[in-house]
C-alpha cells in the first residue's frame, strides 16, 4: 500500500535514543513507586476494617451485657 510506513526501519540520533530509554527507565520506576504506595493503602485500609470489626464486635458484647442488666433490673422477681 502506499504511503504506509510499518516495518520499515527507524533512525534515531544515538543520544535521543539515550534520552528516551532515560525516560522509559524513570515511568518504570514512577510505576513502582505507585504500586508500591497502593499495597501501602491497601495494608491500611485492611488494618482499619480489621479494627472496625473489631470495635463492631465490642459493641455488640457492651449491648447485649446492657440488655441482660435490664432484663434483671426491670423484670418482676420470679417467684422461686
Amino acid at each position: 500500500m502506499k504511503g504506509e510506513k510499518s516495518g520499515m526501519p527507524v533512525f534515531v540520533k544515538v543520544d535521543e535514543y539515550k534520552e528516551i530509554l532515560d525516560v522509559l527507565d524513570m515511568i518504570k520506576g514512577k510505576v513502582k513507586e505507585i504500586r508500591a504506595t497502593l499495597g501501602d493503602i491497601n495494608g491500611l485500609r485492611n488494618e482499619e476494617d480489621a479494627e472496625l470489626a473489631m470495635w463492631n464486635s465490642t459493641i455488640n458484647e457492651i449491648e447485649k451485657k446492657i440488655e441482660g442488666i435490664d432484663r434483671i433490673m426491670f423484670e418482676p422477681e420470679q417467684a422461686w
